[in-house]
């Protein structure tokens, strides 16, 4: 099998389709392009997320943070406590386990997030740390929330750029394969994209906005305008809409024209052969709302770079994209990242 995420096939028939039936207490369970679970708990709701970090070498404990808790806020709620596993291979020093924990902790202690617990081993079953984060956040039942689902006619919102996260962790795996083929100045940035992995603060502002009509879904809880979001993480910008249209029993056209990506980004795709398009982007968030203007404008508010990418459509039109050349193409769905290519 290929390394990286299964596919939307293989996930369903190997994964979901294989799991127990879930009990009244579980609003939103395990489904394809869901970033969360939602559980009840009395009046209030708790959404948990779980994510691996196989490939950030040196910087897991920062991105396992993120990861995460980017899933929790792209539910419009701001996390609050995680769990932390790390599982280190067998020549690991134990300077190298404080390095990831200590990482770990300046990043949930900036995002003002508990590390709860977790588990930490050796083993000689990886060959390169494996980090495992479990995020969870809690809201009241006065607190908007997602519709769940996009609808036909909802703008695609992006927020930053795209290839975010992969253009860090690439300029710092693969820095002698950029060296020298790239500005100095380009390579120093895309180091310190770390800076902008998360996402709490556009979920969060997102999350906040009442729609305008104070619709209520069936349990009773205020809709934002956001009726979906979803945090950009293997697969790319592409993958991550694809989910989105996948999940909502939509199609989508995303217009690769209208998505941001820096200077940096673009030329280490460019020199690494990669789509930046496809690339791993913890950092972006996407954003389905029939009020794209008001989403926006409260972003840039708070400093927040939001485009619209594109647009939901009735299931029968599918899913396509708009290349750089302004020619449609079939869309297809998210397989391993482009990171594993390198």
């Amino acid at each position: 099998m290929k390394n990286g995420k299964l596919s939307n096939e293989q996930l369903m028939d190997l994964v979901i389709s294989r799991l127990p039936q879930l009990s009244a207490n579980t609003l939103v369970g395990a489904s394809i392009g869901a970033d969360c679970a939602w559980l009840k708990l009395g009046d209030s709701l708790m959404v948990t997320s779980s994510d691996p970090i196989t490939a950030g070498g040196k910087n897991s404990g920062t991105l396992a943070i993120h990861v995460s808790c980017n899933d929790i806020a792209a539910c419009g709620v701001r996390p609050s406590g995680i769990l932390i596993v790390i599982i280190a291979p067998s020549d690991s020093k134990e300077e190298d386990i404080s390095d990831v924990v200590e990482q770990a902790s300046a990043e949930a202690s900036k995002l003002g997030v508990d590390i709860v617990g977790g588990h930490t081993e050796i083993s000689d079953a990886v060959n390169r740390f494996v980090v495992i984060s479990t995020a969870f956040g809690i809201i009241a039942k006065d607190h908007p929330v997602p519709a769940g689902k996009a609808k036909a006619g909802d703008k695609l919102i992006l927020t930053k750029t795209c290839g975010i996260e992969g253009s860090y962790i690439l300029s710092h795996e693969h820095i002698t394969k950029l060296k020298g083929k790239m500005s100095d100045e380009h390579i120093e940035e895309a180091r310190h994209y770390d800076s902008m992995i998360s996402v709490v603060k556009e979920g969060e502002i997102a999350g906040n906005l009442e729609k305008a009509s104070g619709e209520r879904n069936a349990d009773g809880f205020k809709l934002c305008k956001a009726d979906l979001m979803h945090d950009v993480t293997e697969g790319g910008v592409l993958g991550a809409a694809y989910e989105m249209a996948h999940f909502s029993g939509l199609g989508v056209t995303v217009d690769e024209r209208a998505i941001p990506i820096s200077d940096a980004t673009r030329e280490i795709c460019s020199i690494l052969e990669i789509n930046p398009y496809r690339l791993i982007s913890s950092g972006s968030l996407l954003i389905a709302s029939d009020e794209p203007d008001a989403v926006i404008e409260a972003l840039n508010a708070q400093n927040v770079r939001a485009t619209v990418i594109g647009e939901f459509t009735d299931n029968k039109e599918g899913y396509k994209s708009i290349n750089i050349h302004g020619k449609v193409t079939k869309m297809e769905p998210p397989e391993a990242d482009e990171l594993y290519k390198i």
